[in-house]
């Protein structure tokens, strides 16, 4: 089991002006400073802050704007590898730890100084799960628009348990009782007449913003519903089925679908069999995907008048 990462401070970080820096630094395993760190460099690196400080003094800056580059350059300078730094580039974030050995040097470029950090930068949890902003919380994300260079996250205990890929207690349990929820939602679908099942996924579709061209059914073997989606244009047809057979889609649906180029895409809905497809352009909505689909679009309360 790996052993899960530990920190009282976490600490975000822009990487240059408007990023400039972002790439080399999430992708090269170092971080980069500014504040004339590069010019100043022998006072920095042997702990004359004051004087450091007194350059920007000299240069007009207020004696608070003073303390905190100060502030901010030493926290870097001296960090021992116990802050969490975290930063955000292609709508995610990203953290690290600094190599405690690493010491502070004048970046090659001789703008400013980096430390290397001690196993590079990560955009994942510990568990492998993606840390894309959108399913962060907001008081995280918001750094990403902090106009200075770094700040100290408020909440850095919630920052630590999602780089860990721990959950909440109301989280777990939450998760448990939709997934016993979904699971009551498929045995429901199963007790849908073949109509009132179509009319289910029809609905399905128009709460995802597809739109139906013409009725529900009727006589065609192979389409069901027609769908156009319209902030793209893309056409679909779907098939509804309540038990899918393996040889029947094979001959009867994805040989057939090919030869439809009218549409983009087709979807294949059923709520009972098992069926498997390597067409990217096909997609399989069974009973686990439908029942989720069903919840999302808040459907279940319909689903149970339907069989009441």
């Amino acid at each position: 089991m790996q052993v899960g990462i530990t920190s009282d401070r976490v600490r975000y970080i822009k990487l240059g002006e408007k990023g400039k820096w972002e790439e080399e630094c999430l992708t090269t395993g170092i971080v980069r400073l500014g504040f004339n760190t590069a010019q100043h460099f022998d006072l920095i690196s042997s702990g004359q802050w004051d004087a450091y400080g007194q350059t920007y003094a000299a240069a007009g800056k207020t004696k608070g704007k003073v303390t905190e580059i100060v502030g901010q350059v030493s926290l870097f300078a001296e960090d021992d590898g116990s802050i969490l730094w975290i930063t955000f580039w292609r709508r995610k974030m990203w953290w690290c730890f600094i190599d405690p050995a690493s010491p502070l040097a004048p970046h090659p470029d001789g703008s400013g100084t980096f430390r290397r950090t001690l196993n590079g930068w990560h955009s994942s949890a510990l568990n492998g799960t993606e840390l894309h902003m959108e399913d962060l919380s907001g008081h995280i994300t918001q750094l990403a628009g902090y106009r200075g260079t770094c700040c100290d996250a408020k909440d850095p205990g919630y920052v630590v348990r999602r780089v860990n890929g721990e959950k909440l207690q109301e989280v777990e349990d939450a998760e448990t009782l939709l997934a016993d929820l979904e699971a009551v939602i498929i045995r429901m679908m199963r007790r849908l007449t073949p109509g009132d099942f179509e009319l289910l996924v029809d609905l399905i579709f128009a709460a995802s913003g597809w739109r139906r061209l013409g009725g529900v059914g009727g006589t065609a073997k192979l389409v069901d519903m027609e769908l156009l989606l319209p902030t793209t244009g893309e056409r679909a047809f779907v098939q509804v089925k309540s038990e899918a057979k393996q040889k029947e889609f094979n001959e009867e649906y994805a040989e057939t679908f090919t030869q439809m180029s009218q549409f983009g895409r087709m979807f294949y809905a059923f709520h009972s069999g098992k069926v498997k497809c390597d067409d990217e352009n096909i997609t399989l909505l069974g009973p686990d995907r439908l029942a989720s689909m069903v919840m999302d679009a808040g459907l279940a309360s319909w689903l149970m008048r339907r069989i009441a």
